[in-house]
């Protein structure tokens, strides 16, 4: 079966999404946890949001913070808004991905519709989220195969690598997504951008140049993983 671009495009930004929608899930539970112990003038939530780019008013009470970053529709990072960006992909790609991997999906959005009308603050709610995410990737492993698969599995991996980049994750853990990305540069050269490509392969060669903490390294990685892919 030979993929419009349009269904090329939507498979890889299913696998981004699906993948932010899991690791942004985690980490907004580790932040929770945070905030819960954390002492008097610490706001270890604003430090989440601002990983991810997001504006954070002195204004805005944590609460709110939270409860915008998860359930919010128009927030364009938030957990909502990536659920339901991986609905809309889901639908068109509804006859590639099979049935039981669509269903997980439609899981994952009726209950983060269900929670926002409740208003619900309690983040541990959401974990059926994350089981049904992990299912939806077993499932597609079982079940979708050649270049769907394929165009699926290097948008994991690109989300993969950026999240990880943004929440300071020490080098191994990129290197682990980057050596299998690396094959699929390999298998499927004029999927990706060959600059991009080589600056990465840069990049990521020498442990001892990565730092987490250096603003300016981040933001060259996350730049040439964000033009990487050409679909």
């Amino acid at each position: 079966m030979i993929l419009s671009a349009n269904k090329a495009n939507r498979l890889y930004w299913l696998g981004r999404y699906a993948e932010r929608g899991y690791l942004m899930l985690h980490l907004m539970r580790r932040a929770y946890d945070e905030v819960l112990d954390a002492p008097c003038g610490v706001e270890p939530y604003s430090e989440f949001l601002k990983k991810l780019d997001v504006y954070v008013a002195n204004d805005v009470a944590v609460t709110d913070q939270i409860m915008s970053q998860i359930y919010e529709p128009e927030t364009v990072t938030s957990l909502r808004r990536v659920i339901e960006m991986m609905m809309d992909n889901a639908i068109v790609l509804r006859a590639e991905i099979h049935s039981e991997s669509f269903s997980y999906i439609e899981l994952c959005r009726t209950l983060i519709r269900g929670k926002a009308e409740l208003e619900e603050k309690n983040i541990t709610e959401l974990q059926p989220i994350t089981d049904w995410l992990l299912a939806f990737w077993g499932s597609i492993r079982e079940r979708v195969h050649g270049e769907t698969y394929e165009l699926l599995e290097i948008g994991r991996l690109v989300e993969h690598l950026d999240m990880n980049v943004r929440f300071d994750y020490k080098f191994y853990r990129l290197a682990e997504s980057w050596d299998v990305l690396s094959k699929y540069i390999g298998l499927r050269p004029s999927t990706f951008d060959r600059i991009q490509s080589a600056r990465l392969a840069i990049l990521m060669a020498d442990e001892t140049a990565y730092d987490a903490h250096d603003v300016d390294n981040k933001a060259r990685i996350l730049s040439a993983l964000n033009q990487l892919v050409l679909v």
